[in-house]
């Protein structure tokens, strides 16, 4: 079950790439301060378990993608094995949640941006200058193709890895890492803990985009390979980073509106770091634009040789890019940035991320079932797997657990967050009746071409 439509030249280091930067994004720089208000010190705790977590998700998925090596991925995979109404959902899902995120982290960047040079006096319009300029240039370089968008990728995660690797390393080397600040580790207990869970897997929901390369990968067992190493490189980074961090300043000292790694930087080695630390953020923002809008291109793409979505997505370029979903993600990404200029809006926007995040754990939930379904409805295909996920029933296990995780932490304090999903959900019901179902049956009866 191959696509020939896009080009397979993708290799490991290009897929890894996209699966760290999904991640390493403004994740790793906001979310620490919020894990530490919640568990202190022992957040990186919080911080090991949600990557394992999260780690699990992505896993099973990555089993599917070497069965069904497609750009369509959420939908192809969800639709064979659960029917295409969970199709649509799984991928719709995972596109509202990376298109919602093209914009509110193009803001973010925008905002980073404003470190470095303002445009006028008011920060609002500065960021989202910059935010459009920044989505434009990413624009510009996925409509080049797979196999350049990951050499980018791969470039700008080495050295954002490279400057997160240094801060660790001469944190140590400082002499100014104080055991006192780890002290007391859990002031807040294992509820503490358990909180500081749920800020760290929406940390590391990313790697989920990397397995929308199946169509472009040369070898289709790269993907379960990068997979696994993206997230050890995740963890690994994540881990090491925040012990640095909390043990240079107290974690009483950082904000949950500022990156606590700049204020340690600043601290510690003066503004000079701190401005290096802000630059770190910059590309770190950088590549999770390049995942998201990357992702919701492929995802179009393979739904519409289905008829699920207008066959217009199908279309490519002269390099076989996908470039009509690549257009219509930037355009959105670019209405979503211009709410940034309206401050009455920011509620508004807090509220649509938050229903962006659950509708990705939607996706999350269904592709876990699907992928222990798989191996119970398509025995045979499956036993012929290059290769197979080790200790299947257990980690499908955790992997649900993660998503309940996420789902309580969606919904258990914004009723909002709840109610904006279900109308999310229930236009893509009432898309799928009324255009996907009638138009993908008119294909299969050979009444409709693709």
């Amino acid at each position: 079950m191959e696509e020939k439509g896009l080009n397979r030249k993708m290799g490991f280091w290009q897929v890894w790439a996209l699966g760290v930067g999904a991640v390493v994004g403004d994740g790793i720089f906001l979310m620490v301060a919020s894990g530490a208000e919640q568990a202190g010190p022992a957040c990186v705790i919080s911080y090991l378990i949600a990557g394992l977590f999260l780690m699990c998700i992505c896993m099973n998925a990555s089993e599917l993608a070497v069965g069904m090596p497609v750009a369509g991925s959420m939908f192809d995979w969800n639709n064979r094995i659960l029917g295409a109404k969970w199709g649509m959902l799984a991928a719709f899902g995972n596109i509202v949640m990376n298109i919602v995120f093209l914009g509110s982290v193009g803001l973010g960047t925008g905002y980073i941006s404003n470190y470095f040079f303002m445009w006028g006096s008011n920060e609002n319009v500065s960021a989202v200058i910059w935010g459009i300029l920044i989505v434009a240039i990413i624009y510009g370089i996925t409509l080049l193709g797979g196999d350049v968008t990951g050499k980018a990728q791969f470039a700008l995660i080495i050295v954002l890895v490279g400057i997160m690797v240094v801060f660790t390393i001469v944190g140590i080397a400082s002499g100014h890492v104080e055991r006192e600040n780890y002290t007391p580790f859990a002031p807040f207990g294992g509820n503490g803990i358990w909180l500081a869970v749920c800020a760290g897997t929406y940390a590391y929901m990313g790697p989920l985009s990397l397995l929308s390369t199946a169509g472009e990968v040369k070898n289709i067992k790269v993907l379960p390979k990068a997979m696994f190493w993206a997230f050890i490189t995740i963890i690994l980074l994540y881990a090491a980073a925040i012990i640095v961090c909390l043990g240079l300043v107290n974690y009483q000292e950082y904000s949950t509106m500022a990156s606590p790694f700049t204020i340690a930087a600043e601290y510690v080695f003066g503004s000079a770091a701190g401005l290096v630390i802000n630059f770190a953020a910059w590309v770190a923002c950088i590549t999770c634009l390049i995942s998201e809008i990357f992702t919701v291109s492929r995802l179009l793409y393979g739904m519409s040789l289905h008829g699920m979505v207008p066959k217009c997505f199908s279309k490519t370029n002269k390099r076989n890019v996908p470039h009509i979903g690549l257009t219509v993600g930037f355009v959105i990404g670019i209405l979503l940035l211009l709410m940034g200029i309206v401050p009455q809006l920011g509620n508004a926007y807090t509220m649509l991320a938050n229903a962006a995040t659950a509708c990705g754990v939607a996706c999350m939930f269904i592709t876990v079932i699907s992928s222990w379904v798989y191996k119970k409805k398509f025995a045979e295909e499956y036993d012929g797997l290059v290769w197979k996920l080790p200790c299947k029933a257990l980690i499908c296990i955790l992997g649900l657990a993660g998503c309940l995780i996420l789902f309580w932490g969606s919904f258990s304090s914004s009723l909002e967050t709840l109610i904006c999903v279900i109308v999310i959900f229930a236009i893509i019901l009432l898309f799928y009746q009324f255009y996907s179902k009638p138009n993908s049956e008119k294909i299969a009866a050979g009444k409709l071409e693709i």
